[in-house]
């Protein structure tokens, strides 16, 4: 976020594909990072280009208020967020998990996750550093979240 004009507007990207997460009265996580974040009231919103919005958050009247919010994320609540079908996982979910190849040998932790492309990527830290994985059907064989494992049958060399 940054501030925008006088009014005590921010400048926000949205990455919800949740038409409804940015509206008068929604409660939002904000802070820069998740565990140091306070709940705020959206007082106003309206669009600025596609994919940015201009918001006003209850008790943040001028430039001065929105100033202290630069740099800081919007967060939503795990509650609000919605069911996922069985073979989608959110980000939050994933980083850390250990991998294991479908032999059970210790592969590393998944340290990222990228979705800038197609095709989802996840960057397994491995002790020779880290690798990118691809994220799909015949790479990975299975998601534990309850047993914080995910188990991969990788391409030949990709983590040699």
């Amino acid at each position: 976020m940054r501030p925008h004009g006088i009014r005590g507007e921010v400048v926000v990207r949205s990455l919800s594909e949740n038409p409804d997460r940015f509206q008068p009265g929604s409660r939002l996580l904000v802070g820069h990072d998740v565990d140091a974040a306070v709940e705020m009231v959206i007082g106003a919103v309206r669009p600025q280009r596609p994919g940015r919005l201009l918001v006003a958050f209850d008790g943040a009247p001028d430039r001065t208020a929105a100033e202290a919010l630069r740099g800081r994320r919007i967060f939503a609540r795990a509650t609000a967020l919605p069911e996922l079908p069985d073979d989608v996982f959110w980000e939050r979910d994933l980083v850390g998990l250990p991998v294991v190849d479908v032999e059970g040998a210790a592969l590393g932790v998944i340290s990222a996750v990228l979705s800038r492309t197609e095709q989802d990527l996840w960057e397994v830290q491995t002790p020779s550093g880290p690798v990118l994985l691809p994220a799909a059907k015949g790479i990975v064989v299975s998601v534990d979240l309850e047993g914080r494992r995910v188990t991969v049958d990788p391409p030949a060399g990709l983590f040699d």
